[in-house]
């Protein structure tokens, strides 16, 4: 069975709540309270390499410079982040699979719309080993490394965001088939 197939057939209601209470609980600490992250982008004002996507070279090392005290909050942050891309992953995944199989729509071309999400964490990998990398000055932020950085970011941007977009219409039209399905059944 491939990847694909399975990732499909295995999408269920349950396996959606699971991930995305989890989803929903990490982010309201990471992005709604005192965490590594709020304190990394207060120390930062607002704007850190990996919120910017198509930024100058020279803003990572502008951004970063201005975390003194919080290097270590934005350092905590990028190893928080790589578990969060992978919640965002199943929830996008599970909800684009609930929409391929009310439609019956997983041998289509379609699903390889599955393929968004993984290319969003692998960006999401490189740019957080990127980012930790000028912050700890492991790297300099020189122009190719950044652009390396900015390249991730960018396609980071391009692939979550529509591959929660159409999760989010694959919850959609699984809950509709699913309200058709309950309204043809005689009682």
């Amino acid at each position: 069975m491939s990847v694909l197939k399975k990732q499909i057939d295995t999408a269920s209601w349950l396996r959606l709540a699971v991930w995305f209470a989890l989803l929903f609980a990490f982010s309201s600490w990471a992005f709604g309270m005192d965490s590594p992250w709020t304190r990394a982008l207060e120390a930062g004002q607002g704007a850190l390499p990996e919120t910017q996507a198509g930024i100058p070279p020279i803003e990572p090392q502008r951004s970063l410079a201005l975390l003194e005290g919080s290097t270590f909050d934005y350092l905590l942050w990028q190893a928080l982040d790589i578990p969060y891309a992978i919640m965002n992953l199943m929830v996008a995944s599970v909800a684009m699979g609930l929409g391929l199989k009310a439609l019956r729509l997983g041998a289509s071309p379609l699903r390889f719309l599955l393929a968004l999400p993984v290319i969003y964490v692998g960006a999401e990998l490189v740019e957080n080993a990127m980012v930790a990398s000028f912050a700890s000055g492991l790297i300099a932020p020189s122009e190719p490394v950044v652009l390396l950085q900015q390249f991730a970011t960018t396609v980071k941007f391009a692939t979550g965001m529509p591959a929660l977009g159409i999760g989010a219409i694959g919850v959609v039209i699984a809950a509709l088939a699913a309200l058709i399905n309950r309204l043809r059944k005689p009682a």
